[in-house]
This record gives C-alpha cells, structure tokens and sequence, in this order.
C-alpha cells in the first residue's frame, strides 16, 4: 500500500499525465471540427465528471445555486478563462502544434506570479527573477523559424494566441483563488462546467449556427468520444489528482512533479501525432519546465 507521501507523488504524476493528453487529444479533434465546435463539444466529459464528482463528495442537494452576484462572478469568470482562454489555446495548438504550444503555454506562471503581487497582495519572491531568465530562454529555442511568408504568419499568429491564452488563464487562476475563498470546491467545479458549457455553445451557435450543428452531427463516435474525454482530462480530472496531491505532500514537489507536463505532452504528440521533436525544442522545454520549477517553489 502505497505511503502517504507516494500516493501525492502519484496524484501529482497523474495530473501530469492528464493535462499532457489532453491536448493531444485536442489537435486530433481540430482536424474534424472548428475551434469553436472542439469548445462546446467537450463541454460534455466536463460537465459528466463535474456533476459526478459533486454528487460524489456532497451529494445531490449542492445542486442548488449560488446567490446571484456570486453566480454572476462564476459566469464572467469561467467564460473568460475557460471558453475565450481555451478557445485561443485551440487556435494555438493548431498553429504550432502539441510540442511547442503545450510547454509555451506552460510558462504562464511568468505572468502569473507577479499578477498575483500587484492584485492579491502577495509577497515578492526574488527567485522569480531567476525563473523568468529560464523561461524566456526557454521560449527562445522553442520559436520556430518559418522557412515562407504564409509559415511565418503562421507561426506568428500561433504564439500570439499563446500570450493571449496565459492572460485568459492568469485572470481566471487569480479569480479562482478568490472564488474558493466563498465556495466549496465541488461545488464551483460544478457551476463552473455550467458557465462554460452554456458560453461555449452560445458562441458556437452564434458564429456557426445550423451548420456548425450538422457539422457536428456527422462527427464519428470516436471523435466525439475523444472530444469528451479530453474535456474530462484537461478540465475536472487533472485538476482533481493535482488538488488533492496537495494533502499528501509539499507543493514545491507537487509543482516539480507536474512540470513534467511539456514533456509527457511532446512524447505523446510524438508517438500519436507524429510531430517531430528536436534537440533544441527539448532544450526549450528543459528550460521552461526548470523555471516553471523554480517559479513555483
């Protein structure tokens, strides 16, 4: 039976392990639907695992609403983090790929952290400093270099959709800390997989309308299917195995151990996306991954 201490490290590696499918499995559905179709559609594993796992730890009766002023906060924030935020990470995972897309993204603790000393007051860690060297070497060597104007366009269109997506999730982690302050967890997954299914489908329907919608209808089972679980992976359950991993040991461990991410992310995209991952794009992610470390301790 695994110790107290093993079974964090492993909860830990588990939402590693996740959060590198995830994306996998969101390239794949890019080839079948458009970024806004991939957005609603796998609405479905989240909101499924969210309303599983607050009947699971509160029973049914959680159900029941927030007051509204906090409702509408839950609202304003998840769409914002979780709909516009992910729906410019599609657009970037498209663009650039599983192998520089994922460990770019990965670096938004740089705009976190000292985010989170100008709004939420909290100390100033000189370290940061250090970490961010790191990680904007990192972003260097992973910027790839367009041989042609239409890839260079590209390439750019990519990575300023990956700053924008770190801006979305930074406003939508801070938030989240507040929001967690006034709600049970379960419960603001819950109503968070709420907000973004309905703002993923309005903004679905409102760009694609009865098209989108046949669009989606002639989708195979297993797109659907992988469109779900991704959801499922990406939003409720990775997020489950690194909250609870906190309770059985230190968060400089926990942080450490789910950096592994970019490069869980880039070993599976290379075996079932067949990207192509170099020396320097290894190098790249070492470097992000040892100042998202570092950042985080």
């Amino acid at each position: 039976m695994l110790s107290g201490s093993w079974l964090g490290y492993s909860l830990a590696f588990l939402a590693a392990v996740s959060w590198a499918i995830a994306p996998v499995l969101y390239r794949r559905g890019v080839d079948h639907v458009s970024y806004m179709g991939l957005g609603a559609l796998r609405c479905t594993g989240y909101l499924a695992s969210a309303a599983a796992f607050l009947v699971f730890t509160m029973g049914p009766a959680a159900f029941a609403p927030p007051p509204l002023p906090m409702l509408g906060f839950v609202v304003l924030c998840s769409v914002i983090w979780l709909v516009v935020g992910d729906l410019l990470y599609f657009v970037s995972l498209h663009k650039l790929g599983v192998t520089i897309c994922v460990p770019v993204t990965s670096a938004y603790p740089l705009i976190v952290v000292p985010a989170s000393w100008i709004f939420l007051g909290e100390p100033v860690k000189p370290a940061v400093f250090f970490a961010a060297l790191l990680i904007v070497g990192g972003l260097i060597l992973l910027s790839p270099k367009g041989e042609d104007s239409g890839q260079k366009k590209q390439i750019r269109s990519g990575l300023i959709a990956a700053v924008l997506t770190m801006c979305c999730w930074t406003f939508g982690i801070l938030t989240n800390k507040v929001l967690m302050q006034n709600m049970p967890v379960p419960q603001l997954e819950m109503w968070r997989a709420i907000s973004v299914t309905i703002g993923s489908w309005a903004l679905f329907l409102a760009f694609e309308g009865r098209n989108g919608l046949q669009g989606a209808r002639m989708l195979s089972r297993k797109a659907l299917t992988e469109m779900a679980v991704a959801g499922a992976l990406g939003l409720t359950i990775g997020n489950l195995f690194f909250t609870y991993s906190l309770r059985y040991t230190t968060v400089d461990i926990v942080a450490c151990i789910a950096s592994l991410r970019p490069f869980l992310a880039a070993m599976f995209a290379t075996f079932i996306l067949r990207e192509h991952l170099t020396l320097r794009l290894a190098g790249g992610i070492v470097l992000v991954m040892a100042g998202v470390v570092a950042i985080s301790l």
